[in-house]
């Protein structure tokens, strides 16, 4: 039997091949699909916010746990000052004369030669029964607001110098580092000095700083030189050390 002849496929515009439009299509629904995803995420945002408000009912002003906390006092940690607080030791104006006052070294005489870097005294000048007394008062200063300071006072052959410093501890002292008159000028230098009685452990309460009044006193023999420098030195001065000097 004879086959039937197919004919040409004929080609029509509904069987034509569309032109593609993947790329175009996919930028559609990818935009599409972002936007939903974005709506959705705003929605449960919405949803959550609502939820944590309602879920929240501490009334506004309330105290919180954390706060109550906060507020507590560590039995350990004592909030009253010491017995030798600030109370009394803010006074500037207190001198060596406010409280009694204990001779801590002296009487010193210069020497009638010196030693490098010092000259020999002139004209056979001096210093004698030089010494240093502290006042009895302490001033507990551990934010160092008082100002270590140096004042002269000469009249006739008497020098009387005023001063305050700052020691580390309550029972450390002032004494005497250097007495000289070198050349025509007097030097008389004091010194903080450390003592051992209550630099201990069990005494947490005597470590400073502490701001302390002194004075030192002599006199001129031979005649008044031409200039006196005096000084307090140590590691809790300022800079180290300070100086005036008072020409004659």
């Amino acid at each position: 039997m004879k086959k039937p002849t197919q004919s040409p496929r004929e080609t029509t515009p509904s069987s034509r091949p569309l032109p593609r439009s993947g790329p175009s299509r996919r930028r559609l629904l990818s935009a599409v699909a972002t936007a939903g995803i974005g709506g959705l995420a705003g929605c449960m945002n919405i949803f959550g916010s609502s939820g944590e408000s309602q879920g929240d009912t501490t009334p506004v002003g309330a105290s919180t746990t954390t706060t109550a906390q906060d507020d507590r006092v560590d039995p350990t940690t004592s909030t009253s000052p010491p017995s030798t607080s600030q109370t009394v030791t803010d006074d500037p104006t207190a001198t060596v004369e406010s409280t009694p006052a204990v001779r801590t070294d002296g009487p010193v005489d210069s020497p009638p030669s010196n030693e490098s870097p010092y000259d020999d005294p002139d004209d056979g000048l001096s210093l004698t029964g030089v010494t240093v007394q502290v006042a009895g008062e302490r001033r507990r200063d551990s934010m160092l607001r008082l100002a270590d300071q140096l004042t002269i006072e000469v009249k006739g052959d008497r020098f009387k110098v005023r001063g305050r410093g700052h020691v580390e501890w309550e029972c450390d002292t002032v004494g005497l580092r250097t007495v000289v008159v070198d050349g025509r000028h007097a030097r008389a230098y004091a010194e903080t000095r450390e003592v051992d009685s209550c630099r201990t452990p069990d005494n947490p309460a005597g470590r400073g700083p502490w701001a302390i009044s002194f004075s030192i006193d002599g006199r001129f023999e031979g005649g008044q030189p031409d200039a006196l420098t005096v000084s307090i030195q140590g590691s809790f001065i300022d800079d180290s050390g300070v100086f005036a000097t008072e020409s004659l």
